[in-house]
């Protein structure tokens, strides 16, 4: 409903803060779709391996970062890749492979399961992703400056990192509502087995706080993240579609590549 009324306002308004016309070129509008979407499967990528890490892991919060380092070295990586190659090819390449490795490296982390270790199952999966959002994020601002007027640049990147706070927040929110139904179904198979097994100690502290011990609790938590990697993963795949179909390659934008990328709205 704010959303509504913000746009409604804005299109009423002298000098708008958020210039609608933005979204009238297909590339920048698809841009911005792409972002939302990979920001939305970030978001709730870190998030459900944080949980997964320190919970099943067992991992110290000073460890769980440690292990997320990795995916900021190949996103620097991905990032130097495409700023290199990105005046002989142009952007487009570069978005959808970037997105198709984001939804790969999700895909993959979707097998998770309470056996997984850190080596084995997670750390392929996230320095997947993180190619693919290295390849990603110089591609799209590009993109998003690409025909836009000098004075209007501001808004347009703007516009992106505004795209990127939506993302991220209704993304988790999504996320976390499908982790909480998958792990409430998941408990509700797991607490007969619990009670075939468990002591009167055990029974009674569960009656009390209605709270599975490990090694019941891991498995409905694993089975929350693993649905919630799903629906990340699905949000990949979205951006990556759009990237296919959406963007198109320009020739004025390759040009201005190759000059030396000149101020938005030369090429």
């Amino acid at each position: 409903m704010l959303l509504a009324l913000f746009i409604l306002i804005e299109r009423r308004s002298q000098q708008p803060i958020t210039p609608l016309h933005m979204f009238a070129d297909r590339n920048r509008s698809g841009t911005y779709a792409i972002m939302l979407c990979l920001a939305a499967a970030i978001f709730g990528m870190f998030f459900f391996l944080t949980l997964f890490v320190q919970t099943v892991l067992g991992f110290s919060p000073l460890e769980a970062g440690l292990a997320f380092l990795p995916v900021s070295a190949i996103i620097a990586v991905g990032a130097g890749i495409t700023s290199n190659l990105l005046p002989k090819y142009g952007p487009k390449p570069f978005m959808v492979t970037g997105s198709i490795l984001a939804a790969a490296g999700l895909s993959w982390l979707t097998l998770t399961t309470v056996d997984s270790t850190y080596l084995g199952s997670i750390l392929g999966p996230i320095l997947v992703f993180g190619l693919g959002m290295g390849l990603m994020f110089v591609s799209l601002t590009i993109m998003a400056l690409s025909n836009v007027e000098p004075r209007e640049s501001g808004a347009a990147s703007g516009l992106l990192n505004a795209m990127q706070q939506v993302g991220g927040s209704l993304g988790l929110s999504i996320l976390v509502t499908v982790f909480g139904t998958a792990s409430r179904n998941e408990a509700d198979k797991q607490v007969p087995a619990f009670l075939s097994q468990a002591g009167p100690l055990e029974k009674a502290q569960f009656a009390k706080t209605g709270q599975l011990p490990p090694p019941w609790s891991d498995q409905v938590l694993t089975s929350g993240v693993s649905a919630g990697f799903v629906t990340a993963a699905v949000f990949a795949v979205v951006g990556a579609l759009i990237a296919i179909f959406v963007i198109q390659v320009r020739a004025s934008d390759i040009e201005r590549l190759k000059g030396g990328m000149g101020p938005p709205g030369m090429g």
